[in-house]
């Protein structure tokens, strides 16, 4: 039963109209009770008050304070503490300093408040969450004219020396050189799908979302399976995923918060885009991959691999769906035929340079 306090609603509108990634109404409001699972009224009623970049606690007291809401700075901070606790809003005691002390911001639905319910969601929640998505949400997360949050990163096996790979599309070479901080914790989808019964059918491997930097410093303070790792520890995990057969996907930049080894079965990302018919025309990707009939044996093998479903076989023999391939490489390091290559884009695809900018870009997009 949807909650009829109008404060969600307000919640709503305004997470939708500031995020870069918009928070759309349903016909039935899944989001709205999603919301009230998230917010108690009084906290939502203080969180309206945020904004899309990280404020004070001051600044923002004093905008609450203007608004008629009579309470304590001691006492905002808290509810603001456990928000963040909750994954709700960022910020908190990660974004303190000696200059500036707390500061908090708003979190939209994915990639944010979704992802950080980790380790503590619920039966009711995870339903909410899939219905919320698979119907309402994936138009929003999934746009033509609008730069995509995450994008493909092609598995090593699948590349060759004659690509000319720039660093962004080098998984290796961007993991060793530009992060400091690191964090693996589990699965936000894959626990859902165990929630619904619905388990991965790729792996068992679960403990495998992967941030860095700032990111990792939130998830190590408010996720109970996130734990810190090495560089060593994390190409280990690497080798392990890109064996597994998982989609390797990142933030759209060149120095990303996050990274995951996704399942065309599980991940909100993927499953979400295979709802429309040319799924490849979301995706920020500089490869695709191409079959050569005179070499494919018609083994299948990259038909299983494939977590597009952008591969079948025709007349014995494979066929890539350019419609539905995302350039991941999977099915190109699988190939004992060598008949699946990767080939590289004439337009090569630039991310934005970090999380700012690819946001700002996003927004641009949003306003027009």
């Amino acid at each position: 039963m949807v909650s009829e306090e109008p404060i969600y609603e307000e919640l709503r509108k305004k997470i939708d109209e500031i995020m870069p990634v918009g928070f759309p109404a349903s016909e039935d409001g899944t989001e709205l009770r999603l919301l009230e699972m998230l917010f108690t009224p009084e906290e939502a009623k203080i969180a309206i008050y945020l904004s899309i970049l990280p404020e004070r606690l001051k600044v923002i007291h004093r905008r609450v304070k203007k608004a008629g809401i009579s309470i304590s700075l001691d006492e905002m901070e808290e509810k603001l503490d456990r928000l963040v606790e909750k994954g709700a809003i960022m910020g908190g005691a990660i974004l303190d300093d000696e200059k500036q002390g707390k500061r908090y911001s708003l979190n939209q639905w994915i990639l944010g408040m979704w992802e950080l319910q980790v380790d503590k969601l619920t039966k009711e929640f995870a339903e909410l969450a899939e219905r919320y998505n698979l119907e309402t949400f994936y138009k929003e997360l999934h746009q033509k004219d609008k730069p995509c949050q995450m994008r493909t990163i092609p598995v090593e096996k699948s590349l060759t020396p004659e690509h000319r790979v720039s660093t962004y599309d080098n998984i290796r070479e961007m993991l060793e050189n530009s992060v400091d901080t690191i964090a693996v914790m589990n699965c936000i989808c894959r626990q859902e799908h165990d929630l619904l019964e619905k388990s991965c059918k790729v792996s068992d491997i679960r403990r495998n979302c992967i941030s860095f930097d700032y990111f990792a410093e939130i998830v190590l303070k408010i996720v109970p399976s996130a734990r810190r790792i090495s560089k060593d520890e994390l190409l280990k995990i690497l080798d392990t995923n890109q064996k597994e057969g998982f989609v390797i996907q990142s933030e759209n930049n060149q120095n990303p918060q996050y990274m995951c080894f996704c399942c065309g079965c599980c991940c909100n990302f993927l499953t979400t885009a295979k709802q429309f018919p040319r799924p490849a025309e979301y995706y920020s990707s500089n490869f695709y991959a191409q079959s050569n009939p005179e070499l494919c044996i018609g083994c299948k093998t990259c038909v299983e691999r494939c977590q597009m479903e952008a591969i079948t076989m025709d007349d014995g023999k494979s066929s890539v769906n350019l419609d539905r391939c995302i350039g991941c490489g999977n099915c190109v390091a699988v190939c004992e035929a060598n008949a699946m290559s990767l080939i590289k884009r004439d337009e090569e695809i630039i991310p934005a340079k970090d999380q700012m900018e690819l946001f700002q870009n996003i927004m641009l997009k949003k306003i027009k």
